[in-house]
């Protein structure tokens, strides 16, 4: 690609679309002053385009009345290139993996944030589209795409829309995102994008617009008020399409007023909420002052719906009674982990030791996604320290700890190991016996032990 106001101001109005003339803007700068051939040129700048297709349309520029002032306009832009480093490096930027650019959730997050509709997914791969476009200066149509597309009339017209559609708060999530993902492949010094100064071309007669006397209000003014409104801008204020969209790329349009039901359509509502009620705000006035919805709508405006959506958003478990806020307290996840998993503590014993009820302390478990043992004998506090204590005894003893009562047995059998038979433990510790026809059974089992 080449920068795109000076693609605006060297292409023309017809004949030759700017988006084909691109790459050959960029193939000829590498020309004057060099023994660069088409080819090659062609090649150093990405292969998205060949000697031919250079030769071919630049035959078609030489014809326009305009050529001795474009020819003058690329030889003083590689003049300044060649005296001016450029903050950015282009050949890196064209071998970056953009497999991982603005991921789906991503996209969905700057969506909630700006207000955006995320669309259908079309509109999220424009966006990744014209992300890619501007960090590798490679046509939108090489960006990684699964479902293919970017090259197709309908995805370009769906393009200019989504130009239009594009709010401030929108542009700087995107922009912001675009430096993230630098940031991710060790790129910390370079800008989003870079574009040599427009003063190289005071003087020349271009064929193309300047885009800098586009009536910006005027603009703005228009392109919210038609179905196509890029194109009927551009014919409105006398210029071409790629004007018009540079300039909405650089300045979008603010988003018009809404009103009560459309903004709840596009999620204006919640954007809004989100914006006057961030999670910290929440946080305080709902955990930390124990507010009740109602009161919190009361406070700032927004209804109990919203605000509901709003918790869920931010992971604040909501309470369920006037005075829950008494007995849920807030237990962390690693601890109800470590307490219940690992040392296999009952529900009731945490929950006393938190200060809440049982109930409490199992929704906390389910909000934390922490799987309950079941109900019954198997998960009563004396069988989980039985089991608890079979695990640190020596190997031999364990299957004798198992259940309930498991130590107290086992201490009153090291007790009547010391008689000669269960008579006389029976009679020696105050007991009475059942079990003498069972001496030989005792006799073997002291021998063992």
């Amino acid at each position: 690609m080449f920068w795109p106001p000076w693609t605006i101001r060297l292409a023309p109005p017809e004949g030759i679309h700017a988006r084909a003339l691109a790459p050959v803007l960029a193939a000829l700068l590498l020309i004057p002053d060099s023994r660069t051939s088409l080819d090659q040129a062609a090649g150093l700048i990405g292969d998205v385009i060949d000697g031919t297709e250079v030769s071919r349309l630049l035959q078609k520029v030489d014809d326009l009345p305009q050529w001795p002032d474009i020819a003058t306009a690329l030889d003083r832009l590689a003049d300044y290139l060649g005296a001016n480093s450029t903050p950015i490096d282009y050949g890196r930027r064209r071998l970056l993996n953009y497999t991982g650019l603005l991921p789906h959730d991503r996209w969905l997050e700057i969506c909630r944030h700006t207000g955006t509709p995320p669309g259908t997914g079309r509109r999220e791969r424009i966006a990744r589209s014209q992300l890619f476009q501007r960090l590798s200066g490679l046509p939108a149509e090489s960006a990684p795409d699964d479902l293919g597309g970017p090259d197709s009339a309908e995805f370009r017209a769906t393009s200019l829309r989504f130009t239009a559609l594009q709010t401030p708060e929108l542009a700087h999530d995107l922009q912001q995102e675009a430096l993230n993902f630098l940031a991710s492949h060790h790129i910390h010094d370079e800008p989003m994008t870079w574009r040599p100064p427009a003063t190289l071309l005071a003087g020349l007669s271009l064929p193309g617009p300047d885009p800098a006397h586009v009536d910006l209000p005027r603009l703005h003014q228009l392109v919210r008020e038609r179905q196509h409104p890029v194109q009927h801008t551009a014919q409105v204020l006398g210029t071409t399409v790629e004007a018009i969209r540079h300039v909405l790329d650089e300045h979008p349009a603010p988003a018009p007023p809404l009103t009560k039901s459309t903004a709840r359509a596009a999620g204006r509502i919640r954007q809004q909420a989100r914006q006057a009620i961030p999670a910290e705000r929440f946080t305080r006035l709902y955990l930390d002052e124990h507010r009740f919805l109602q009161q919190i709508a009361t406070l700032t405006g927004f209804s109990r719906r919203v605000l509901t959506d709003l918790a869920k958003e931010y992971g604040i478990p909501l309470r369920e009674g006037p005075k829950d806020y008494k007995r849920r307290g807030t237990v962390e996840r690693a601890w109800l982990i470590e307490q219940y998993i690992h040392r296999r503590r009952t529900l009731p014993d945490l929950a006393r030791e938190a200060g809440m009820s049982t109930a409490n302390m199992a929704r906390w478990a389910k909000t934390h996604n922490v799987p309950l043992r079941p109900r019954g004998g198997s998960s009563h506090s004396q069988v989980l320290r039985a089991i608890d204590q079979a695990s640190r005894a020596p190997s031999i003893l364990r299957p004798a700890l198992g259940g309930q009562g498991a130590s107290e047995r086992l201490s009153r059998f090291a007790a009547a190991s010391a008689y000669p038979s269960l008579g006389a433990a029976a009679s020696g510790l105050g007991l009475n016996t059942f079990m003498s026809k069972t001496d030989g059974l005792w006799k073997r089992t002291q021998t063992f032990l």
